[in-house]
């Protein structure tokens, strides 16, 4: 696949992210392991000019900040040139980026990518950091260190959209057999009963860059800001929190799985 090419999947894949979270691991994984095109010069080079600057050893980079509405500034980015070219008013060099190094070496600005387009987003120091933690796989954990009384069941409000933008997001995790959905209340921890989700998994690989992402499906498809909490179901162990997603509850994901194809015999005789 050429780089235009690459770089108009990647322009699709945030329009569909842009508006449904399903899509949205998606987008971020692959942008952070693509590239991306910013406004910069080294001490080598002028502005003068729109063409790409080729970086050598030792170069200092000098990268444009652009004014946001609210007075403050942020660095803004590009998927493409195309998109690079639409949005400038006058010649500039620009600088083709492997995205995970323009990520780490502008940490603590505010980046947005494509500005003046019809889809973009904003990024803060904060959003950069957590997305490169999920790529290092780090997860926040709880782990129950004493015999804990929890209450378990439906939710009142079924959160319909966020089941909905699960499912899609699922099915790009063939690892994924089935999900579950419950709420917890926990009195030691919770102020309110939460959502929690249970996934049976054919294996743990890449568990917990899984976990992260799911949890920001979920998260990002709810109206109100809600905690949401996943769990590994495990029908060999007798816990009460398996038991109670394997047998009093219906998954509203299953994967699909695949057709037996059928024999011409099989089809004369059926």
């Amino acid at each position: 696949m050429s780089n235009f090419e690459s770089e108009q999947q990647l322009e699709q894949l945030l329009q569909q992210a842009a508006q449904e979270p399903a899509y949205r691991p998606q987008f971020l994984q692959q942008l952070l392991n693509g590239h991306i095109y910013c406004l910069g010069t080294t001490q080598r080079t002028q502005s003068t000019k729109t063409e790409q600057v080729h970086l050598q050893q030792g170069d200092q980079l000098q990268l444009q900040k652009w004014q946001k509405a609210d007075g403050t500034e942020a660095l803004p980015f590009f998927l493409s040139l195309q998109t690079l070219q639409q949005s400038i008013q006058e010649e500039h060099s620009y600088l083709y980026l492997p995205t995970r190094d323009f990520f780490e070496m502008t940490l603590g600005d505010t980046l947005v990518l494509n500005p003046l387009s019809p889809y973009g987003k904003e990024f803060t120091s904060k959003e950069i950091q957590h997305l490169l933690d999920i790529d290092m796989g780090q997860v926040e954990r709880y782990e129950v260190e004493q015999d804990t009384e929890v209450l378990l069941g439906q939710p009142t409000d079924y959160p319909y959209q966020m089941v909905t933008q699960l499912q899609k997001f699922f099915q790009t995790k063939p690892q994924v057999q089935a999900a579950c959905l419950a709420t917890m209340f926990n009195p030691q921890r919770d102020q309110a009963p939460t959502l929690i989700i249970g996934l049976k998994l054919d294996s743990e690989q890449q568990l917990e860059q899984l976990i992260q992402q799911a949890g920001q499906v979920a998260f990002d498809s709810l109206d109100q800001p809600t905690p949401v909490d996943l769990t590994i179901i495990d029908e060999q162990q007798t816990d009460n929190l398996s038991e109670y997603f394997c047998q009093e509850t219906t998954p509203f994901y299953l994967r699909e799985q695949p057709q037996k194809r059928r024999g011409v015999l099989s089809r004369i005789f059926s």
